[in-house]
């Protein structure tokens, strides 16, 4: 399996409004918005340099703070079959993810972080920011 960059990180937070006024602040704009805005895609522009951040709103008693963090590789159903053969139990087999424009596929790391991974196939279904 070919793993490329650090595709992105998702955050849980308290208070989107705020978090995304202060993602803001380190240079990161928002691109695009799902699920009723609760979700919002923060992007620094740079297409050469990318930096994405994922941002939800908390729900009832979800815990704040990183859900996931994602691995961009070169082929999602390649790592996938690397990953069994090494025995890496993932959460569930690849998928296209219709709102992100992800193929994706998920695993938990030996101390319980999710670990995502990520290949961008086409243009997500969410709703442009602004």
């Amino acid at each position: 399996m070919k793993m490329i960059r650090l595709e992105h990180i998702d955050i849980v937070c308290e208070d989107l409004a705020e978090s995304v006024a202060f993602y803001r602040k380190l240079g990161l704009t928002p691109e695009g918005t799902i699920d009723g805005g609760t979700t919002v895609f923060m992007f620094n522009g740079d297409s050469d340099s990318p930096v994405r951040v994922e941002l939800h709103q908390k729900v009832d008693d979800q815990k704040t703070g990183v859900d996931h963090i994602a691995l961009e590789v070169e082929d999602t159903d390649d790592a996938f079959a690397a990953g069994k053969h090494a025995g890496i139990d993932f959460l569930f087999e690849p998928l296209q993810n219709m709102q992100s424009g992800r193929r994706v596929v998920n695993m938990l790391d030996p101390d319980g972080v999710q670990i995502q991974f990520a290949k961008s196939t086409r243009r997500g279904e969410y709703k442009d920011w602004g």
